[in-house]
């Protein structure tokens, strides 16, 4: 009977020593803030359910973000170890957009350092701030928007055509993952465009990034992170490779125009003593990242919408044949109208980024119309899938796939595109003076591809496809399957 006494002892007191650490742990670290007070909270649970379940982030954003964020225009929401304010309404949005130096840039480098993404991403041209991020604009800015040919890009649009024509004669006609064929496909085009390297479309990229909510774990040294901090190292050792190889200054067949891309910029800027050796490749993964994976989500996005939509699909067709070359210009493509509501509405429902927190706030400052007080050291993001469907803005059907509402004719799509913009409703590419630096160049690899696509092909979601996005990060179509056939 004493050994029972005893033992219910201990366990009475181990449990109120555990019931102690986990109220502590939650007072202190994952207790919502008070401020701003009249912001609602999402439970911090919210944000692991990607970690122990296989979900969907458009259904988790419907059943657990949707309603407050919508209601009040920005929540309280834990992530990366810590709680944030993420803002939804566009007026809060293009505040955020406006006063970039009181919603100051701050990179996992400053807000999680020792993490995976910080020492993959480091400082870079999107996480910078100030001086540094002039600097980095100053250099990078000519090589990215600099008159690039869309050659190379049309040229690996039809090798696509034709592997995916291949693909389909292998698999008689079954369902094939696209997903494999569009990375090796914006690989091409990135290294080619940006970096002026020739690789064969064939060549693949083996990084995989292990990426956590709770990044403090990294310092714990977990064989799963120390793997993914490996891989990261090998893929800016590959890609800064890739763009060393390319940059031989005794190399005199290189076209003179070569050299204004912006690897060969930063390099030379690495030369010069004016970045260092980590800030030349931090930016150049950057490069990478941005300019390989952006586009290939935008592309499985759109794919899959106009899988869905078939009679888009025969507009799209009908308008690329009435050119009369399957080689059209950048301003040909520019003028076509249905390509270009069905790529502006595909970037509207599906933006690359669905969720961005990499502002802090510089002071105490006061969002909206003196709604939400947001303390010093806040770090505050925006969710731009929530921004670029708001019913408020686009209407109730701005969860739909309707390229019409952009407008009857070019020049009115055009403007109603840099109107939108202005006014932070539709921000898939951000705003103010950040906004993305390749935003034309990627919308027109888009335009390119779909044009080809659409001119010989047309395609279906494979029925045995369990549709899904993908469970948090980047919003794109998970594990995408298409049944493509030949148009006669």
């Amino acid at each position: 009977m004493e050994l029972v006494l005893i033992i219910y002892k201990v366990l009475t007191r181990t449990t109120a020593l555990l019931c102690a650490i986990v109220a502590l742990v939650y007072f202190f670290f994952l207790r919502p803030p008070r401020e701003p007070k009249n912001t609602p909270a999402v439970p911090f649970c919210v944000t692991l359910i990607p970690l122990f379940r296989d979900t969907d982030q458009k259904v988790l954003y419907n059943k657990h973000i949707r309603e407050p964020l919508l209601k009040y225009g920005a929540i309280k929401i834990f992530f990366g170890s810590q709680w944030n304010l993420l803002v939804e309404r566009p007026s809060y949005v293009a505040q955020i957009f406006k006063h970039e130096d009181e919603y100051q840039k701050s990179g996992n480098q400053k807000k999680i350092p020792g993490s995976v993404l910080a020492s993959f991403l480091g400082d870079n041209i999107i996480s910078s701030h100030g001086d540094v991020w002039r600097l980095y604009q100053e250099i990078m800015k000519p090589g990215i928007q600099g008159g690039r040919s869309i050659d190379a890009v049309r040229n690996n649009a039809k090798l696509l055509l034709s592997q995916l024509s291949d693909a389909m004669e292998s698999s008689k006609g079954g369902p094939l993952p696209v997903g494999e064929f569009i990375q090796r496909y914006t690989i091409a085009n990135l290294v080619q465009t940006l970096l002026g390297v020739d690789i064969n479309m064939d060549q693949r990229t083996n990084l995989q990034a292990d990426l956590m909510n709770f990044p403090y774990l990294d310092t714990l040294g977990l064989a799963s992170r120390e793997k993914a901090r490996r891989d990261a190292g090998q893929f800016t050792d590959r890609a800064r490779g890739m763009d060393l190889e390319r940059q031989d200054p005794e190399d005199a067949a290189l076209p003179e125009n070569q050299y204004k891309l912006v690897g060969r910029r930063l390099t030379e800027a690495w030369q010069e003593g004016r970045i260092t050796e980590q800030q030349l490749r931090d930016n150049i993964t950057i490069v990478f990242v941005a300019g390989q994976e952006n586009p290939q989500l935008a592309l499985l996005s759109t794919l899959h919408l106009l899988a869905k939509h078939p009679e888009w699909q025969n507009s799209l067709h009908a308008e690329a044949t009435t050119l009369e070359t399957d080689s059209p210009t950048a301003d040909q493509l520019n003028d076509l109208l249905h390509l270009t509501t069905c790529v502006n509405e595909s970037l509207r429902l599906m933006p690359l980024i669905g969720q961005l927190i990499n502002r802090l706030a510089t002071s105490s400052l006061v969002l909206g119309d003196d709604h939400h007080h947001v303390p010093e050291g806040t770090y505050v993001g925006y969710n731009s899938y929530a921004t670029n469907c708001d019913p408020e803005v686009w209407g109730k059907d701005a969860d739909e796939f309707v390229p019409g509402r952009w407008g009857n004719t070019i020049e009115e799509v055009r403007k109603q595109y840099r109107r939108r913009k202005a006014r932070a409703e539709f921000i898939t590419f951000h705003g103010g003076r950040r906004a993305c630096l390749g935003e034309s160049f990627a919308v027109l690899e888009l335009k390119v591809t779909i044009f080809v696509l659409t001119r010989y092909l047309r395609w279906r979601v494979d029925p045995e496809w369990p549709e899904k996005m993908t469970p948090a990060g980047p919003l794109a179509p998970r594990g995408l399957r298409l049944v493509f056939e030949k148009r006669s």
